[in-house]
């Protein structure tokens, strides 16, 4: 389990990385030791997505940062949504990451180039909340705020299937999640109160689970078997083929704002008091390895096999001379002006004024993909000093925007069913066949209509 490392996305704009580590005089206990950590939004981060070396985060800023975990590099950042981002999946073959945005839109990122190739710009009548995509890669689902469940055909674009859940009853008015399971068999859909597997064979209901309190979190542990993190700190398992009783705990005494699992092995945790945790799964039982506070409010996390992938090499040079391994890192540099968000407190009764003076120091100087000390003494707190914060904000925001504008138009595009008329102008592109390769390489589903062959490109 060494080697596995927890990448927690945070309320005060941060993104760090804890890394597994045995102990020097006792390998068989490990910690959680800090390895990078980055401030590139200047709102809340609100989700969290990675394939191989890329990592991407959205954040309230409306904002979508790439970075390359191999050499802890800023590779891009992306403004073309006007709403928050509330999901980020990468495509099987990691050439795509789609975006959903409070916007109502969806859009898809070409990871080979880092320009955006097609916006849907009705793909929700509110905001879409989650995005999943099949494991055979041709098929995708969508949920939006609007209580409709999308199909997307990943081939031409399209929307095949839509649902309108807002009547069903068993969901309490409220969906905030969906998630194909790993063997592409089944999907989960999370409402106010209960968890419902729906079968994709038969399109009905498995498994329902009623909670206790609001379902806030949720991952698949095996093809069978899925953990969900309640609102009172609960975390709950159980198997979707039987009508047993889930197994329950209380992990934390305040909100399980997020959970993941990798092998079906270990599960990682991360409550809204800041405590983040390792827990290795034993049958019916959780061993918890390691434990400890970042001392920020946590939103998202991932959990990465960092040494299989060979993620932060440079981790294994010497440190004693922490001047010469900060020279050798890459800079990321902060945009604009730095703004907080809080919780209710009546929410969150357990974020302390202890846990708040634990924040992490924000200047306006240029930040390391590295440690960020955590303060514990006010009085070595000094006020930053921001020169034309906003200046260099708006000219950043203009520049990345003309960006994102400029390279819309050179990809190739999907059609959409429901597009508006005069949105999209039918206008050839030469180049346009080289963008399609993304979705000839993934493979069949016997669920999954015919590919289409009257791909055209259009300018948006």
């Amino acid at each position: 389990m060494a080697g596995l490392e927890l990448i927690v996305g945070t309320y005060e704009e941060y993104t760090v990385g804890y890394k597994v580590e045995p102990f020097s005089t006792d390998p068989s206990r490990q910690y959680l030791k800090e390895t990078f950590s980055t401030h590139n939004h200047t709102a809340s981060v609100r989700v969290l997505a990675s394939h191989n070396k890329y990592l991407a985060s959205g954040g309230a800023d409306d904002r979508i940062c790439v970075f390359d975990l191999e050499n802890g590099t800023l590779m891009d950042e992306l403004l073309h949504h006007q709403g928050t981002i509330n999901c980020l999946t990468f495509s099987v073959d990691g050439s795509y990451l789609f975006s959903g945005s409070f916007d109502g839109t969806i859009s898809a990122i070409n990871m080979k180039r880092l320009v955006v190739d097609k916006v849907w710009k009705n793909a929700h009548k509110s905001a879409v909340l989650c995005i999943t995509i099949h494991p055979h890669g041709k098929v995708a689902l969508s949920l939006g705020a609007d209580m409709m469940l999308r199909t997307w055909d990943m081939v031409s674009g399209r929307t095949i299937y839509t649902r309108g859940l807002r009547s069903d009853p068993k969901y309490g008015g409220n969906l905030s999640l969906v998630e194909w399971s790993p063997d592409g068999k089944n999907f989960v859909l999370v409402g106010n109160r209960v968890v419902d597997v729906v079968s994709l064979e038969s399109t009905k209901s498995i498994r329902t689970v009623e909670c206790s309190t609001r379902p806030v979190s949720l991952c698949w542990i095996s093809e069978s078997e899925i953990a969900v993190g309640l609102d009172d700190g609960h975390l709950l398992m159980f198997n979707i083929y039987n009508e047993e009783e889930p197994d329950q705990f209380r992990a934390y005494e305040s909100r399980l704002k997020a959970i993941a699992c990798v092998g079906g092995n270990y599960l990682a945790a991360a409550s809204s008091a800041g405590d983040i945790s390792l827990w290795k799964i034993d049958g019916n039982d959780f061993l918890e390895l390691c434990t400890t506070n970042i001392g920020c409010r946590p939103t998202c996390m991932l959990l990465v096999e960092a040494d299989k992938l060979g993620l932060h090499r440079y981790l294994n040079k010497q440190t004693d001379s922490k001047d010469e391994l900060r020279k050798q890192l890459k800079k990321f540099q902060t945009v604009g002006k730095v703004t907080v968000e809080h919780e209710n407190p009546t929410e969150n009764a357990s974020f302390t004024t202890e846990n708040k003076q634990k924040k992490r120091v924000v200047t306006n100087e240029t930040t390391c993909f590295t440690s960020t000390p955590v303060v514990k003494n006010k009085k070595m707190v000094k006020k930053p000093v921001v020169k034309s914060a906003s200046v260099s904000k708006t000219t950043s925001m203009k520049n990345t925007k003309r960006k994102a504008a400029n390279h819309s138009c050179s990809g190739m595009s999907w059609l959409e069913e429901d597009v508006v008329a005069g949105e999209v102008a039918a206008e050839k592109v030469s180049k346009s066949k080289k963008s399609a390769d993304l979705l000839n390489k993934t493979d069949g589903g016997k669920n999954v209509t015919k590919k289409s062959n009257n791909w055209k490109s259009v300018s948006f």
